[in-house]
């Protein structure tokens, strides 16, 4: 597996290397609230000694990101049902949209006249049908 985290890098150059950075912090609660709020300026390596996580623990979390499966440019993908009933007003969104842009982890699905952004855990990839 290739490291594309360094124990050196700040909080916020991790969230410039892969958006779902936040996600992994947020795992091991930290950033979400006022006592477990981290500073965007400490290392990777000084929020695991500050708050007592394991930094081979925390390096590897990040570094899976992007084992992740991913998505590309033009992708034809849907929502999941557990995302498309929790908001209302995706109820009348098309069954399903095209990737249209991606960036450090995070992509951009137009769902007809509605642009939603998250990442590849969030759209289910839709295969093409044979013609």
């Amino acid at each position: 597996m290739a490291d594309h985290f360094s124990k050196a890098l700040t909080v916020e150059q991790a969230f410039k290397v892969h958006a779902g950075a936040r996600r992994v912090f947020a795992r091991f609660h930290l950033g979400g609230c006022s006592n477990c709020a981290i500073s965007e300026h400490e290392t990777i390596e000084q929020v695991s000694q500050g708050y007592g996580i394991p930094l081979e623990m925390l390096m590897s979390e990040l570094n899976k990101l992007f084992d992740a499966p991913q998505l590309a440019v033009g992708d034809t993908v849907r929502l999941p049902d557990e995302i498309r009933n929790k908001i209302p007003q995706l109820a009348n969104v098309p069954e399903t949209g095209e990737v249209k842009d991606a960036a450090a982890g995070a992509y951009t699905v137009e769902f007809g006249d509605v642009r939603l952004q998250g990442l590849a855990d969030d759209f289910i990839k839709v295969q093409p049908q044979p013609a």
